[in-house]
């Protein structure tokens, strides 16, 4: 069970997800899809990516380091992105500072999109909950600490992923500086999914999960976590996290069985 409070989420794992706790979730979060560019606002992080993926593409508003007044910096804002004729997008999550932003974003007409969960399971939880590799005579598993530009090909297939946005996202890809991991998984010798993890700080970033469709629901997305959840542990990770959106109710259920709970909820602002 998960107590909603305004600002601490109890969770299955034992820890208590508080304030601090979201700052360094998301401050990793950040570090393991780092945009293209970053300038620096009163403390808030304006990402550009070329407009490739939400994520790299908004406002991170997590920190106030009090230099310019909130008007300032949301003029700021828009003068960034329409320099790159982009939309102003703000990341928000109960770390905003300050933390009325939200409401502010809303009276000024910024659209609310794209509600995501983030997640949260100890390692161990992994563990225990899903199935050993054993149980999989027909998987195979290969993790590669480099960019694999075939697990790549196999992500931009399964992830329908467009031509113009293929270079942009393997850019971000290849600038991950934490540790990280990219697993692919074969099914009697035919790759079939990926997943990639990167691990900072003691927890381990699950991203970029995908199947292709002819193997799907059939365990392959389960025999990755796992995968994800043995390595991190040889670099001292003992806590997962993810971000799943709202309306993805399989892969929440899919989480869920691996032992996942939502520890708090994100949400973009978008300028109409």
């Amino acid at each position: 069970m998960i107590y909603w409070g305004k600002t601490t989420y109890t969770i299955m794992i034992g820890a208590m997800i508080d304030l601090s706790t979201i700052l360094t979730l998301e401050t990793l979060a950040a570090n393991a899809w780092p945009a293209a560019e970053v300038e620096i606002c009163g403390g808030w992080r304006l990402r550009s990516t070329l407009g490739v993926t939400r994520r790299a593409n908004s406002v991170w508003p997590n920190r106030d380091d009090g230099a310019l007044p909130l008007d300032e910096r949301l003029a700021q804002v828009e003068a960034f992105y329409a320099a790159r004729r982009l939309p102003a997008i703000y990341q928000i999550c109960d770390a905003m500072q300050p933390a009325q932003l939200d409401a502010v974003l809303a009276t000024r007409g910024y659209a609310l999109e794209a509600p995501t969960f983030v997640q949260v399971a100890s390692l161990a939880t992994l563990l225990t909950r899903l199935p050993s590799l054993r149980h999989y005579p027909a998987f195979e598993v290969e993790v590669s600490e480099e960019f694999d530009p075939q697990w790549f090909e196999l992500y931009c297939t399964a992830e329908a992923v467009s031509s113009v946005a293929v270079p942009v996202r393997r850019a971000i890809l290849e600038r991950i500086t934490p540790q990280h991991g990219f697993v692919t998984l074969y099914v009697n010798g035919e790759p079939a999914a990926v997943g990639m993890g990167v691990v900072e700080a003691g927890w381990l970033g699950i991203f970029s999960m995908a199947t292709l469709p002819a193997y799907r629901r059939q365990g392959a997305a389960r025999a990755i976590l796992r995968t994800l959840a043995v390595w991190a542990q040889l670099y001292a990770a003992q806590h997962a996290y993810l971000q799943v959106m709202a309306h993805n109710i399989a892969a929440q259920a899919l989480y869920a069985s691996a032992g996942f709970e939502t520890a708090y909820r994100y949400h973009y602002r978008v300028k109409g």
